[in-house]
């Protein structure tokens, strides 16, 4: 599911453990990507895919919307948020 809007996280949660479930028994060595939730924090899958194998969360961002936000950020400032 590519960026997720609207959905409660329980329920995100639930689906990404299913999915991620399916992915395993019939390939236990690919990457499964998860993609963080639009509006929430950046870090907020971080500690449901702990104990995942093998797992990206895939986060960008939109400075389009929000010029304010990034326009003194670099690379580095923009990773700790």
């Amino acid at each position: 599911m590519n960026e997720p809007d609207g959905v409660k996280l329980k329920s995100l949660k639930k689906y990404y453990k299913e999915a991620y479930d399916a992915v395993r028994k019939h390939n236990p060595s690919v990457y499964v990507i998860m993609s963080n939730p639009l509006r929430t924090h950046s870090k907020v899958l971080l500690s449901f895919v702990q104990g995942f194998d093998r797992v990206v969360i895939d986060v960008h961002y939109y400075n389009l919307y929000n010029d304010k936000k990034f326009k003194n950020m670099n690379a580095k400032k923009i990773l700790i948020t």
